[in-house]
């Protein structure tokens, strides 16, 4: 399984996603901005983070990619890590015929400019990234019994998202060693997760008695609700408003499974 960070700019989000939800299906981890920025991060310094911390950069080139600033501090951090490591670590990826920049001139590159070799490009892209943790195939039963706990979980997103104002979340400032552990053990039962958990599990109370949140723990919590109504862990996500990060997690997975079930 490796780590890939997609490095793209605003315009390209939805492409962005789509790629994300491909590859986490495919049993990669990925770090995207929006899963991994807090509200009072620093920007740059978490985007170094995330370059620092990645096996891959996959560099999502448009004409507003190649234009922008952003893009081009991560590409040239991306570059010299390749630099400084004798291997590949940045990946190409066209989703607009424009020119390489700089140093990715004469570099392979994946063509997402016609979206009937979607598919075929995503391939080259997986294959780039070696082996993986496959996602193993869900039955229809499965797929639509998990269909109804993640509607229902969105529903009480949705109750509880605007509830108390005035305890404004914690945000985390990145993963604890307790975090870490607890990540580790989620995966090792439950490795088909890994790509979720690794990039949207998170913590809830404090270091010594709080609550880790992996995708196993929350799917347990919802059925848990759905028998017996709301449990302590509604109380502790709302006093924290942690509901964002259940429903990017809660997403996240849902674009993983429609994606490995075609």
């Amino acid at each position: 399984m490796s780590s890939v960070f997609l490095s793209h700019s605003h315009t390209d989000k939805p492409f962005a996603r789509k790629l994300a939800a491909g590859l986490r299906a495919a049993g990669h981890v990925v770090w995207i901005d929006e899963a991994e920025i807090n509200i009072g991060d620093s920007l740059v310094a978490k985007i170094r983070e995330g370059l620092d911390q990645v096996d891959f950069v996959a560099a999502i080139l448009s004409e507003a990619s190649i234009s922008s600033e952003w893009v081009s501090r991560e590409l040239d951090i991306a570059s010299n890590r390749e630099i400084d490591e004798k291997r590949v670590v940045v990946l190409p990826l066209l989703v607009q015929k424009v020119a390489l920049p700089g140093f990715l001139k004469g570099k392979f590159y994946a063509d997402f400019t016609v979206e009937e070799k979607y598919e075929e490009q995503l391939a080259l892209v997986v294959r780039a990234l070696g082996p993986a943790q496959t996602v193993p195939q869900i039955s229809a039963s499965e797929l639509e019994k998990l269909r109804e706990e993640l509607n229902m979980a969105k529903e009480a997103i949705r109750l509880h998202g605007n509830e108390i104002e005035a305890h404004r979340r914690i945000a985390l400032k990145g993963k604890s060693e307790k975090l870490v552990e607890a990540i580790r053990q989620a995966n090792a039962r439950f490795p088909q997760h890994a790509p979720i958990n690794s990039t949207y599990a998170f913590m809830v109370g404090s270091e010594e008695t709080g609550i880790v949140v992996t995708l196993d723990y929350l799917m347990w919590a919802i059925a848990k609700a759905k028998r017996k109504g709301a449990t302590p862990i509604d109380m502790v996500l709302s006093i924290e408003n942690k509901w964002d990060a259940v429903e990017a997690m809660i997403s996240a997975y849902s674009e993983m499974i429609d994606s490995a079930n075609g």
